[in-house]
């Protein structure tokens, strides 16, 4: 672990300078995000409780694996996770593009431990070239039978309530009329030993802008079946192949057909090979991942050009001339209020007025780096809008005070012009007039205020 921060430090620091290295290394000493995270599965009785529950929709999962010249003690943990499952209905599809026997062995080797039922729902497939991850992945995907096909990495684990836990939201939506088509799950980070579990992901609801600033969906993906087989995984996007599936699925699908399962479904084992541990050690990857997002611009017709940040697998999209003029969709753009001390105190809102980034640092990134993209919000605070023309007269309808077009002078005596309360009571009243309309609202931590 202490050798991982150390390599993380070092590729930052070659990348951004020693000022905002340190500035990193204080926030990773200080904030402590994940300092009480604890992972513990579901009991026993609940598996066994979970195995016995039906639904009306009881879907056939098919697990894909790409593998290639696994180690022995991850394949075979990834089996054992697969077939601990609490839900029956899957099977696990094992694509093999190694040089040598090693996977078959592993996996002949595991079957013959398990029951006939139970090691029939293994299904090996020798490739016969090596072609890459994303060609290697659409032939397992090939094999599979599944109304569902989830894709899981040969050298991680699923939780053993994983597929119980997505059959469940599937059929949770559907009884309120919502087909989902796309399901993902908030997951953590194991050691190589498989043992502890730390750095955990808890992500939010479907949030197309910050989609737009990483893959922040990753694991635990499940897609209908059709749907992947449809879009395929393509090999120009080889180490971003399932950012760039994710951004063509969601340029296809309806929002509402995207669930967040929030639960850690999927352990992302690190070693010293592993982009969890060391970023550097497949930097191609996130540049891979920068080319599918411009793809996706380009696609769907938005005047951007896609940037990396100071941050590995994190880009920022330079909208042509502007976000306003280049998306329809967006509403307002806003950022944060900083007080004498450099702190947040108040810009992205909840529906109740609260800032989840209230207390932190200006130059603080927030955990899994959640602070420093770009994102959707829910409302924002009126001191740092930037809004159309057309908007500035029900600002000030609402407001009670004036816009002030240049964020760079809205300054102290202008943040105070309100009472706290009164500023955050009228942010959501204004905010409300552009969901109404159906827009989004895009938080933006490059814009800052000082209050």
């Amino acid at each position: 672990m202490i050798h991982e921060n150390i390599s993380k430090t070092i590729n930052y620091m070659k990348r951004n300078g020693i000022r905002k290295a340190v500035g990193m290394a204080y926030e990773r000493l200080t904030a402590r995000y994940d300092a009480d995270y604890f992972y513990e599965q579901p009991c026993a009785e609940e598996l066994k409780r979970q195995g016995r529950e039906t639904f009306d929709n009881m879907p056939l999962i098919s697990i894909v694996v790409p593998a290639y010249e696994t180690r022995e003690a991850f394949l075979s943990a990834l089996i054992d996770s697969v077939a601990a499952q609490s839900y029956g209905n899957w099977e696990l599809v094992i694509a093999d593009a190694g040089g040598s026997e090693a996977v078959k062995s592993c996996v002949v080797k595991k079957q013959r431990g398990f029951p006939e039922e139970l090691a029939g729902r293994i299904k090996y497939h020798a490739l016969l070239t090596n072609e890459g991850i994303s060609a290697n992945s659409n032939r397992g995907i090939s094999h599979a039978a599944g109304d569902y096909i989830g894709l899981l990495d040969h050298d991680d684990v699923l939780t053993p309530d994983a597929l119980y836990e997505m059959v469940r939201t599937v059929n949770t939506l559907a009884q309120q009329g919502i087909r989902a088509r796309l399901l993902y799950s908030d997951e953590d980070k194991c050691d190589e030993s498989g043992q502890r579990f730390y750095e955990p992901n808890i992500k939010c609801d479907f949030n197309f802008d910050f989609l737009l600033s990483n893959n922040y969906i990753c694991h635990f993906l499940l897609m209908e079946a059709d749907l992947m087989r449809d879009l395929g995984l393509r090999s120009g996007f080889d180490g971003a192949q399932d950012y760039d599936l994710i951004l063509r699925a969601v340029g296809r699908i309806q929002e509402r057909e995207i669930a967040h399962v929030g639960k850690v479904l999927y352990h992302w084992r690190c070693h010293q090979l592993s982009t969890a541990a060391n970023p550097a050690s497949k930097f191609y990857a996130y540049e891979a991942g920068r080319r599918a997002l411009q793809d996706f611009l380009e696609e769907k017709g938005i005047a951007g050009r896609a940037e990396d940040t100071e941050h590995v697998g994190f880009y920022r999209i330079v909208y042509e001339p502007d976000i306003l003029a280049a998306r329809e969709d967006v509403g307002a753009l806003g950022g944060s209020v900083l007080d004498r001390d450099n702190k947040i105190t108040s810009g992205i809102l909840t529906e109740n007025g609260l800032c989840p980034f209230a207390g932190l640092y200006g130059f603080f990134s927030g955990p899994a780096n959640v602070a420093s993209v770009c994102r959707d919000a829910r409302a924002l605070d009126a001191r740092t809008v930037i809004l159309r023309r057309e908007d500035i007269p029900v600002f000030e309808e609402i407001m009670k005070v004036p816009y002030v077009e240049s964020v760079k002078e809205r300054d102290e005596a202008y943040c105070n012009r309100l009472d706290e309360g009164i500023w955050r009571q009228r942010s959501l009243a204004l905010c409300a007039v552009f969901r109404e309309r159906g827009q989004r609202l895009v938080w933006d931590p490059e814009i800052r205020v000082r209050r």
